[in-house]
């Protein structure tokens, strides 16, 4: 799902550790990201905006800048990510350096117009009011990275293109909730999810506020059958396989999902 979602999210994260284990080879199979990620400097940091407590619990937080996603997104297409890898990447990272970071959904956004960034099979970057990514050092779990609180401003269905996915995402069907953007009142749709990274699954998993629908006969059905529910729980690459496992009332495998440039972060001709 879910961004949600660097020289500057990270504007500018400062050079620290990272999940050692696992950086020697994902050094040789994705350099560019792994690189842009070390030279972010995290350095500056500020008191979280008043009014949004509930979704930030770190005394200190770093805003993100519409430059670090065009780096990010710049790295993730010479590295030739899905939107699945490049988050999970960058969440380790935020995890690994122990702070939470934030931003308004405008530069995010903005960065994906001005580029003209196709981000592939992924949660759409529209009507994002803000995002959160916030570690937690009371999971336990090493593959657990953050956990992603993202505000939609409104509700909306995002239409994938048939050959990338028959099916269409419903967003904002979460809570609704206030937060604030320099010192104003906004009020949006919920979507909270965890990022793991590991051998049992790279992607979101406890996901909420964000449902699922089939087009064809089995969305029909699906649409018949409302009183089913249609959330999405989860959606994370199993890497040994190279599919992608969607949970929901009517599962879906995504085959050759790492593979294929339609589901990758790409620039439009």
């Amino acid at each position: 799902m879910l961004h949600f979602m660097v020289t500057s999210i990270l504007g500018t994260l400062a050079l620290c550790g990272s999940a050692k284990a696992d950086e020697p080879s994902d050094l040789a199979r994705f350099p560019t990201m792994m690189h842009f990620l070390k030279t972010v400097v995290t350095d500056h940091t500020e008191p979280p905006p008043a009014g949004n407590e509930h979704l930030m619990h770190a005394t200190k937080v770093f805003h993100t800048n519409q430059e670090m996603w065009e780096k990010f997104f710049q790295a993730a297409v010479a590295d030739k990510l899905t939107n699945l890898r490049a988050f999970g990447l960058l969440s380790r990272e935020i995890k690994a350096r122990g702070i939470t970071v934030y931003g308004p959904g405008a530069g995010f956004e903005q960065a994906v117009r001005d580029n003209h960034v196709d981000l592939g099979l992924a949660i759409p970057a529209k009507n994002v009011g803000l995002g959160v990514w916030e570690p937690d050092s009371t999971i336990t779990d090493p593959e657990f990275s953050v956990h992603l609180s993202v505000i939609y401003k409104e509700r909306f269905i995002h239409q994938f293109p048939d050959e990338v996915m028959p099916a269409n995402l419903r967003i904002g069907t979460g809570d609704q909730t206030d937060y604030y953007i320099d010192g104003e009142r906004h009020r949006g749709y919920l979507l909270t999810a965890d990022l793991y990274y590991g051998p049992h699954g790279i992607g979101f998993k406890n996901v909420h506020g964000v449902g699922g629908e089939k087009r064809g006969v089995l969305g029909f059905l699906q649409k018949m059958l409302f009183f089913l529910p249609d959330a999405i729980s989860s959606m994370v690459i199993d890497e040994q396989k190279n599919v992608m496992l969607t949970e929901a009332i009517i599962n879906t495998t995504v085959e050759n999902f790492e593979t294929r440039d339609i589901y990758r972060i790409r620039y439009r001709n």
